[in-house]
């Protein structure tokens, strides 16, 4: 693993942050792109860049420490400014509910912008995700001794013992999702369709990885990422049946 790729002095570049960054870079150009195809104004995708960088940042530190709030009460000024320990949900969530606002003040349906969005943010989060793998951040799996066992010796979180790379497998997923919605964009569907089905199988996906990840149980035997995953689910499902009732009054 490589968590820092260059330092001098008191300048560090990370694998971790590069690969955030270009996560962030190809879904802007994506969501430009396909902003642009569709006939709306392209400046909305540097607008939506420009709200979800910083929200997607805190939201998955808040989340982060309320899953870890025994190890945050012990060193809260570090845990606050580490560069490790993100939660991906927590920065979906406060980043949703920002463009959401984005959105409207701009005169555009929700519903739509999301559905446009929606590959460009599964391919931020496979490239984020090997950010996650490269730097060793610490979001492992548990020990195990089959063939996939990846040790990160060198991470920013070092483990010595063979893990399950959940990241990997993650990021392979969402690249997978991302051809498959990538597809689906060129079908003409009714607006929020696609964005509710992200929601359910991204929800799913993690509900699965969850089990052979090292995050602590929440509640009901179930991690916090778990029990969003879920939420994920129901909403996603619930979404779909509405907007398919909607489209079946309008037709």
């Amino acid at each position: 693993m490589y968590p820092i790729l260059f330092s001098y002095k008191f300048i560090n570049i990370g694998s971790y942050g590069l690969m955030l960054g270009l996560a962030f870079y190809l879904a802007f150009l994506l969501t430009e792109r396909e902003l642009t195809i569709r006939g709306k104004d392209p400046e909305l995708a540097y607008k939506l860049l420009l709200v979800i960088i910083p929200s997607a940042i805190i939201g998955a530190k808040i989340f982060h420490i309320f899953e870890n709030m025994g190890e945050f009460l012990r060193d809260p000024k570090g845990m606050i400014f580490s560069g490790a320990g993100l939660s991906v949900y927590g920065g979906f969530i406060l980043a949703f509910l920002l463009s959401m606002i984005l959105i409207r003040k701009n005169k555009e349906s929700i519903l739509e912008i999301f559905d446009i969005v929606v590959p460009a943010m599964t391919l931020a989060y496979g490239v984020g995700r090997l950010g996650c793998h490269v730097s060793g951040d610490g979001c492992y799996g548990i020990a195990t001794s089959t063939f996939l066992g990846t040790p990160y010796p060198n991470g920013i979180v070092p483990v010595t013992a063979a893990v399950f790379p959940t990241p990997l497998f993650e990021s392979f997923v969402s690249f997978m999702f991302f051809i498959l919605f990538m597809k689906l964009r060129k079908k003409e569907l009714p607006a929020g369709i696609i964005f509710f089905l992200y929601l359910i199988l991204n929800g799913t996906a993690r509900f699965l990885v969850e089990f052979i990840r090292l995050n602590p149980k929440f509640a009901l035997e179930l991690t916090q990422g778990q029990i969003v995953g879920i939420l994920y689910v129901i909403t996603g499902a619930l979404g779909i049946f509405l907007v398919r009732k909607q489209a079946q009054k309008a037709a």
